[in-house]
């Protein structure tokens, strides 16, 4: 029994004592390594062909929800060039609701020659949507080391489905 006591005291206070250490009792020390920073932005992408959706839809929401739903079928891009960390970004912007949606897109040397960009779901009120169509603005930019710029953009209708 009383080894017993003297190995839970022993690594009790190993616990403690390396807790301690490690936190307020001695800040500069740490027992972890610091991870790398990644270079985001960084390498050059040459985009060779997007493949832009036509139309966006707005779906009433099923069961008297009080919503419509956005959504906006995916951009596709080809490369002839990509190197480093590039980042690519896939807008939507309907004026006429005064909305704007902006997903990023972090590239990097496993990405093969095409990729799909994807834009993230949304909702509107049943207040915001009076019509039957509007009028969008889909946009794909990139972001490397040779700084930033307009890939590809395309007026959208975005339709309004009951």
């Amino acid at each position: 029994m009383e080894r017993t006591r003297s190995v839970v005291v022993a690594v009790s206070t190993l616990i403690v004592g390396v807790t301690l250490l490690s936190g307020p009792l001695a800040p500069g020390v740490t027992l972890a390594t610091e991870p790398e920073p990644v270079a985001l932005e960084s390498g050059n992408v040459t985009v060779s062909e997007v493949e832009m959706p036509e139309k966006v839809t707005l779906e009433k929401g099923s069961y008297g929800a009080a919503s419509y739903y956005l959504d906006a079928p995916p951009a596709h891009v080809h490369f002839s060039n990509l190197t480093g960390r590039p980042t690519l970004v896939y807008e939507l912007t309907i004026d006429e609701l005064g909305y704007s949606r902006t997903t990023n897109h972090f590239l990097d040397d496993s990405t093969c020659d095409a990729y799909e960009l994807t834009l993230a779901s949304d909702t509107f009120t049943d207040g915001e949507i009076e019509r039957e169509q509007y009028n969008g603005t889909v946009t794909v930019s990139k972001r490397d080391g040779s700084g930033h710029g307009v890939v590809a953009t395309r007026n959208v209708t975005i339709s309004v489905v009951e």
